[in-house]
C-alpha cells in the first residue's frame, strides 16, 4: 500500500512538472510569434502565461493528449427539435441560422466537409490569408478582434459562412481572453458576457466555444448560454475541447440546432501533421457522410489547406459550410 501510495503521488509530480514545461514553452513560442507578426507590442507585457492573451497560438488541449476523432452517425429529425427553431411570430429570430447561412444545396450526393477556422481576427493578415482561401469555408471571429465587422464583411464577402467564437473557461490556465464566460460567474453575468458578444458583430450563422474545457462541462452555466443562441435562433457548434463536454447533449435537450467538431487539424501545428488531419477529416466524411474539422490561421494549416482544397472535388466530396452538416446531420431540407 505504502508503494502505491509513494508511486500515483510521484506519478503526479512528474506529470505536473510535465505540465509546467509545457507551459514554459508555450510561452516562450508564442512570445516569439508575437514579436514575428506584431511590430511595436512589448513582449515584457506577457511575461507569464497567465498574462496571455488568447491568439491563434494556443489550442485548448492537454500536453502531450491530442484531442480525439469523433464518429457519429446521422441522427433522424426530431419534431421537437424542428418545431423549437421554427419561424414564429413570438420569435421573429427563430431562424436566424438559417437567414445567415451560405446557400448550399447537394446535400446528399456526397460526403460533406465542413472545414472551420478558429480565433479569426486577433492575427489579421493571417486571417486575411484564411478568408482569401477558395470556400466556402466557416470563420470563426473572437469577439474581442479589432475592426471586427469590416473583417467579417470581409470574409463573407469572399463567400465564407460566419460564426461567433465564444470565450469560455479552460480547465488549465491559460487566458481564453476578456470577459471569458466563467464557472464562477452569476448566472446573471454569464448573461451578460453572452449577449455582449453575440452583439460584437452579426450576420453569423451560429457559436462555438474558444477553449471551455471547464466551462462546456458545467451544465448550469451551458443551460444559460444555450438559452441566448435559442432566443436568437443561432445553431451551436460544440468543439469538443473536451471528451466531458455537455454542450451538444444540452442543446439537442433545449431544442438547439448543434453539431460537433469531430478532428482537430492542427493541435500539432506542423505541416505533415495538418496533412495527415485532413485526410483523417476526408475518411471520417466518407463513414459517416459529413465531418466537421476545426484549425486556425497558422502557418501550416493554412498552407496544408490551399495544397488541399483543389483535389476534393475529384474525390468525390464536396466542401460545405457548418451550416450544411447541421441540415444534413438532423434530415432537414
Amino acid at each position: 500500500m505504502l508503494l502505491f501510495v509513494a508511486s500515483l503521488f510521484g506519478g503526479y509530480w512528474i506529470a505536473e512538472r510535465l505540465e509546467s514545461g509545457d507551459r514554459d514553452r508555450l510561452a516562450r513560442d508564442t512570445l516569439e510569434e508575437m514579436k514575428r507578426n506584431t511590430p511595436g507590442e512589448p513582449a515584457a507585457k506577457y511575461a507569464r502565461i497567465e498574462d496571455l492573451p488568447g491568439l491563434p497560438t494556443y489550442t485548448d488541449s492537454e500536453p502531450g493528449h491530442p484531442r480525439p476523432t469523433l464518429d457519429e452517425k446521422p441522427r433522424a429529425a426530431k419534431p421537437q427539435q424542428l418545431a423549437a427553431v421554427a419561424p414564429n411570430a413570438q420569435n421573429p429570430g427563430a431562424e436566424t441560422w438559417r437567414k445567415n447561412a451560405v446557400p448550399f444545396a447537394d446535400l446528399n450526393s456526397r460526403p460533406l466537409v465542413a472545414i472551420v477556422i478558429d480565433d479569426v481576427g486577433i492575427d489579421r493578415p493571417r486571417s486575411k490569408r484564411a478568408w482569401e482561401l477558395p470556400g466556402p469555408l466557416t470563420m470563426s471571429f473572437l469577439p474581442y478582434a479589432k475592426d471586427l465587422r469590416e473583417q467579417a464583411r470581409a470574409a463573407r464577402a469572399r463567400g465564407h459562412e460566419l460564426m461567433l467564437h465564444l470565450p469560455m473557461e479552460p480547465a488549465g490556465r491559460a487566458d481564453p481572453g476578456p470577459n471569458a464566460l466563467l464557472v464562477s460567474l452569476s448566472d446573471a453575468e454569464i448573461k451578460q458576457r453572452t449577449a455582449a458578444a453575440l452583439d460584437s458583430f452579426d450576420g453569423y450563422a451560429g457559436v462555438n466555444n474558444h477553449m471551455g474545457s471547464r466551462f462546456t462541462t458545467f451544465r448550469p452555466g451551458m443551460e444559460t448560454v444555450l438559452r441566448q443562441f435559442k432566443g436568437r435562433g443561432l445553431m451551436f457548434l460544440d468543439s469538443r475541447t473536451t471528451a466531458q463536454s455537455v454542450g451538444d447533449q444540452v442543446a439537442q435537450e433545449m431544442g438547439v440546432p448543434s453539431i460537433v467538431r469531430h478532428v482537430f487539424l492542427d493541435d500539432d501545428e506542423s505541416l505533415d501533421s495538418v496533412r495527415r488531419k485532413l485526410a483523417e477529416a476526408e475518411a471520417v466524411a466518407r463513414r459517416q457522410g459529413f465531418v466537421v474539422a476545426i484549425g486556425h490561421p497558422h502557418e501550416a494549416t493554412l498552407q496544408a489547406i490551399g495544397e488541399w482544397l483543389p483535389g476534393l472535388q475529384a474525390k468525390g466530396m464536396a466542401l460545405a459550410p457548418a451550416t450544411a452538416v447541421l441540415r444534413k446531420r438532423n434530415g432537414w431540407d
